[in-house]
């Protein structure tokens, strides 16, 4: 298990985060929002012995989008990010599909028209869901091109995509794509961890660790107990937590390391 940090992003912070976890976290996930300016930052991290993972932006894409011009500006953003990220030599790059434009309908009991609504509503997230396998097939097919990973991330809101094991599961038809399961998401979306695992089995390669309270994205530190079901699984790991402080990240390790799931002097294998 490869373990690594999402770091500030302006570039002072992210180099200080790196000196500071150097010998304990393997590999860094670079902001696709902040990538510009931190690509000489990373450039020296990478000297330093880091790997470079890298988190395509996510915020006004839809990949699944009903329209066309809007799901086609979506692909030329993340198209961008995967030459982007080749460009700074990351080895793995995260996506995100995308939420639904509309979710909101009456409570059963509120309105007859609530079973109506609820069923406009499936349907519309199956399109969508279409749409977006789509684009992810020639993302991933771009991807595979550049020498890099594509996984796409389960996210935790009701009208965002995808966010449960079965509706990760229908990217499983496509080539090269492989996946990357949220903790934090996870728990929000009320889904148990080992059912993505068995869903997704040996596509299922990245981890963002974090917890919360199962109603916000808190990005709390996770707990050894938390990341055990994957010690045994070739993933690499990233603790995801705000820019709050280094010594957040020295604790997860540490607690990490005392558990046994990483080895002391480094954070896996690089």
């Amino acid at each position: 298990m490869r373990l690594g940090f999402r770091p500030p992003k302006d570039p002072e912070g992210f180099l200080a985060y790196a000196r500071a976890l150097l010998g304990r976290y393997a590999f860094i996930e670079v902001p696709g929002s902040a990538a510009p300016a931190l690509f000489q930052a990373a450039q020296e991290a990478r000297e330093m012995g880091y790997a470079l993972t890298y988190h395509a932006r996510y915020l006004d894409l839809y990949p699944g989008s009903p329209v066309e011009e809007v799901r086609e500006a979506s692909l030329k953003l993340l198209r961008q990010d995967l030459e982007r990220a080749a460009r700074m030599g990351a080895l793995l790059v995260n996506a995100h599909a995308g939420n639904l434009p509309w979710t909101d309908y009456p409570p059963p009991g509120l309105s007859p028209a609530h079973e109506a609504l609820r069923e406009q509503e499936g349907r519309l997230r199956r399109e969508y869901l279409e749409r977006a396998l789509e684009v992810f097939a020639g993302l991933a097919q771009l991807a595979s091109d550049l020498g890099l990973r594509l996984t796409l991330e389960n996210l935790p809101a009701p009208q965002e995509v995808p966010r449960t094991p079965e509706e990760m599961a229908l990217f499983l038809q496509v080539p090269h794509l492989e996946f990357c399961l949220d903790l934090g998401h996870a728990q929000m979306a009320g889904q148990e961890p080992q059912a993505f695992l068995e869903a997704l089995g040996g596509r299922l390669v990245h981890l963002h660790a974090h917890r919360n309270d199962g109603r916000y994205d808190l990005h709390l530190p996770p707990r050894p107990e938390d990341l055990k079901p994957f010690a045994g699984t070739p993933c690499t790991l990233l603790v995801e937590l705000p820019p709050r402080g280094v010594e957040e990240y020295l604790a997860v390790h540490h607690g990490l390391a005392s558990a046994g799931l990483v080895p002391e002097a480094m954070g896996g294998d690089v």
